[in-house]
């Protein structure tokens, strides 16, 4: 790696929700993290990550040195939203690199939530409807289209004004269309 290795680790997990990573079953990294809560108070994060199949993890820091790169993750089995300085795992920069990000938050993904208690998603959300004025909202304001534009069909047109034929002269002399005659 290179000699700033810890900034280019930290850039892995830059941005909102991208330090979050997700860890699947069959990765060495979830048997560390099972064998570390076995003496702890973590029932209810172990419920979750069985019933999600991967168990998820926050990025903390990089360590370690430019020859031995490492990553420093909390495990946290007390709540997403909640710092555990104490539960922390070390993985090699190698390992850790191919720990899928999860792109967004635990709370956010509704992980931590049974699935009969997720919030849903509308799935057509209706526009905001905007809110009529006071002296408006009595009436009806419904008007016909075409009759509308059957009155712009039928307007007058009438003959321009020396200023709006002066202005139209100076438009097309200054973008070179007009061609003055001495």
């Amino acid at each position: 790696m290179s000699k700033n290795f810890k900034a280019t680790i930290r850039d892995r997990y830059k941005g909102r929700g991208n330090c979050w990573v997700k860890v699947s079953t069959n990765s060495p990294v979830y048997s560390e993290i099972i064998t570390f809560l076995e003496d702890k108070d973590a029932e209810t994060y172990l419920m979750h990550i069985e019933r999600e199949g991967f168990a998820w993890l926050r990025f903390s820091k990089p360590t370690g040195t430019p020859e031995s790169p490492k990553c420093i993750f909390e495990i946290r089995y007390k709540g997403s939203k909640i710092d555990h300085p104490d539960a922390v795992l070390e993985i090699d920069d190698d390992i850790a690199a191919t720990l899928e990000i999860i792109g967004n938050t635990p709370v956010k993904l509704q992980l931590e939530v049974d699935p009969a208690d997720r919030k849903q998603k509308a799935e057509n959300p209706q526009p905001k409807k905007r809110r009529r004025s006071k002296s408006n909202q009595d009436e009806d304001l419904q008007f016909d289209v075409e009759e509308k534009l059957v009155v712009v069909k039928e307007a007058a047109l009438t003959s321009a004004t020396p200023y709006e034929i002066k202005e139209w002269e100076d438009f097309l002399r200054e973008e070179g269309l007009l061609e003055e005659t001495l």
